[in-house]
């Protein structure tokens, strides 16, 4: 095992090897546990769905949706921990395996976005659209961070900062459904949901300009959450989207 570890080291950079034994050390060995509660929160919220079908019926488009999305929280947890401790050479073919598994999560969240807004018995009129839009944007916004990440990969603490922004893009729709039951509706727990989310990628903006780190993926992450959720209830008012979700869905 030795020997590949050290395979994996000579494989990076110079730079970086400095860098990646600094953060192996501290944030990175221990990143997986990030990204291991991040994946419990968003079972948490999504469970309600799997088991009683709320907010939707539990067919085989939204099965398929949620394997993908399960598949990509695993991946990350398990690069993380496979970073954490040098284990490089299974960390990049699972990363690999993403360029299959991102495009088929996004087709199929596209796909899921329409079936909502063609079925009327899920949430009213304007809150789909509303959803639509925040949904649509936070496609765009994970796409962006995904090829960023892979651009990096041989810059680690760049790399790690573009791969653990994407679970930030997810965490809006899992504290929505949480949030609901304590504010009363969706609606009501939408704006808790995005000032709590842009509220970390804030924090670390911060602490990144504090100990000298690369805070532009935090910066771009934050400005992709919070102008959207600044809009969202503009939305149902925007002629030219809702006539963009008519033609994609209609509207039901």
């Amino acid at each position: 095992m030795r020997h590949l570890v050290a395979r994996d080291r000579r494989l990076a950079s110079g730079d970086d090897v400095g860098n990646h034994s600094r953060m192996a050390g501290g944030t990175i060995r221990h990143l997986w546990l990030g990204f291991a509660l991040a994946f419990a929160i968003m079972v948490a919220g999504f469970w309600p769905t799997a088991i009683g079908g709320a907010g939707g019926p539990l067919d085989g488009l939204r099965i398929v949706h949620g394997t993908l999305a399960a598949t990509w929280m695993a991946m990350l947890v398990a690069q993380s921990w496979l970073a954490g401790w040098w284990r490089l050479t299974w960390h990049r073919r699972i990363g690999w395996s993403s360029v299959a598994i991102v495009p088929a999560l996004v087709l199929s969240s596209i796909l899921v976005v329409q079936d909502e807004l063609r079925h009327s018995t899920y949430f009213a009129p304007d809150l789909r659209i509303t959803l639509t839009w925040l949904d649509l944007c936070s496609l765009v916004l994970f796409c962006g961070l995904w090829a960023a990440a892979i651009a990096t990969r041989r810059r680690w603490q760049r790399h790690a900062r573009w791969v653990g922004c994407t679970v930030l893009v997810v965490l809006p729709p899992v504290l929505g459904r949480l949030l609901g039951g304590p504010f009363g509706s969706l609606t009501a727990a939408l704006p808790p949901t995005y000032a709590i989310v842009s509220a970390i990628p804030l924090a670390l903006i911060v602490r990144d300009r504090l100990r000298g780190g690369y805070p532009l993926p935090y910066a771009i992450t934050f400005a992709g959450i919070a102008a959207p959720a600044a809009t969202m209830f503009a939305a149902p008012h925007w002629v030219w989207f809702v006539a963009f979700c008519e033609a994609i869905g209609p509207v039901g």
